[in-house]
């Protein structure tokens, strides 16, 4: 259990009600093998099934969790190909070592080595050529790695990815290094000069991902010092990339090309840069991440919806994706002024719910300029409904699968 935010508790009557309407959409959400993922299809379905039933078993119908559980396992052979953390496998395959380390004492070790198997095959190659980042890259089977690391320790995943990261690295100066969007990567902004590096400084496709991602290979003996030397040099490459301008309505962009400002949100911003920073700051015990993050945090604090580009209330870059990533963030850094924001994002999704029902949680489109219903993880009910069970007090435990801890 985490702590419960004030906004929380004086709501949670409220919180409920949303959490049963949430329930009922998920719930009855037909099986298809077109997207059994973790960010917007099954899996990410069952993570919060999973999560309410374990606040409250009453409002899961076990039955169905199961069906759904077993439909998930079934599909998990037309994934091999597919190793990806969004759709693929390694987010399948983080789901279900979630479920089996909440077992305890049951825990079963084999049940996910056939998966472990498929993605050391994947990696078993020379150079990597594939996406880096974690939607669906290299970052996301480290994210695997990192779930499966807390109990069973596959060290040749990590042993694998850290090799990776090391010969993809561009030393950017003696002391400092970063790794640079593919050529080919659909995720670079500058597709007419495929051949110029493009360093990404979001979470989700950038290098804080990488930085995130290889954070657990530190409890790897034989890794920790190569994968302390990327963590430094990351983290210190990525901080002479904030922005010098005073007025700045962010610290950081979107990428080091960008010098006008970024949104706040999981996927791209300062508020994940603050919370990768403070993470790597308190594993390696370093008081200058700590304190930057900290600086970066609180500037993050004080914008509202407006200069956040705040459309919606999804977990990706919405108000209650907000309220946890300062949750989290309180966490790595023990300043009360996070929990004040917090509940301020907080009370500002619940206040959608309140004006427009479940409207007000529909995900805004970019495509459409519209906001359109979602039942996803990353933009729908699912990552909202757990940003809500966070804010009550359930264990965050789950947001190691967004990089987050």
């Amino acid at each position: 259990m985490s702590q419960a935010l004030k906004s929380a508790i004086e709501n949670q009557e409220l919180i409920n009600q949303v959490l049963i309407q949430f329930n009922q959409k998920i719930s009855s959400l037909e099986n298809t093998y077109v997207n059994c993922g973790l960010l917007s299809g099954l899996s990410g379905d069952l993570l919060f099934l999973y999560k309410l039933s374990q606040y409250n078993s009453d409002l899961v119908d076990e039955s169905v969790f199961n069906d759904k559980l077993e439909f998930l396992q079934s599909q998990l052979a037309m994934n091999v190909d597919h190793p990806d953390l969004s759709n693929g496998l390694s987010g399948q395959g983080w789901f279900l070592e979630y479920v089996n380390q909440a077992q305890e004492d049951d825990y079963d070790p084999e049940l996910c080595e056939e998966i472990d198997d498929i993605l050391l095959n994947v990696l078993s190659v020379d150079s990597w050529k594939g996406e880096i980042e974690m939607v669906i890259g290299l970052s996301g089977i480290a994210m695997y790695a990192g779930r499966r690391q807390l109990k069973s320790a596959p060290e040749a995943l990590f042993e694998k990815i850290i090799n990776h990261f090391e010969n993809i690295a561009i030393q950017t100066s003696d002391n400092t290094l970063a790794w640079s969007q593919p050529s080919d990567s659909v995720y670079r902004f500058n597709k007419d000069e495929v051949e110029v590096p493009e360093y990404n400084l979001g979470l989700a496709h950038g290098v804080p991902s990488i930085i995130a991602a290889i954070l657990p290979a530190l409890t790897i003996p034989s890794l920790f010092e190569r994968t302390k030397r990327l963590l430094i040099q990351s983290c210190d490459w990525l901080l002479a990339q904030e922005l010098k301008d005073k007025d700045r309505i962010s610290c950081f962009g979107s990428s080091c090309n960008d010098d006008s400002g970024s949104r706040l949100g999981w996927c791209y911003g300062d508020l994940t840069i603050a919370l990768t920073l403070a993470r790597v700051g308190n594993a390696l015990e370093m008081p200058s991440y700590i304190d930057k993050a900290k600086q970066i945090g609180l500037h993050a604090a004080a914008r509202d919806e407006k200069e956040g580009m705040i459309n919606d209330a999804g977990l990706c870059h919405g108000s209650a994706g907000l309220a946890l990533i300062f949750q989290l963030l309180n966490q790595q850094l023990n300043e009360e002024k996070f929990l004040e924001v917090a509940n301020k994002w907080l009370t500002y999704s619940l206040d959608l719910y309140q004006n427009k029902g479940m409207q007000g949680f529909y995900m805004y489109s970019g495509l459409s300029k519209s906001h359109e219903e979602d039942t996803g993880l990353l933009m729908g009910y699912g990552g909202i409904g757990l940003c809500l069970l966070a804010a009550l007090g359930e264990d965050a435990d789950w947001a190691d699968c967004l990089l987050l801890a």
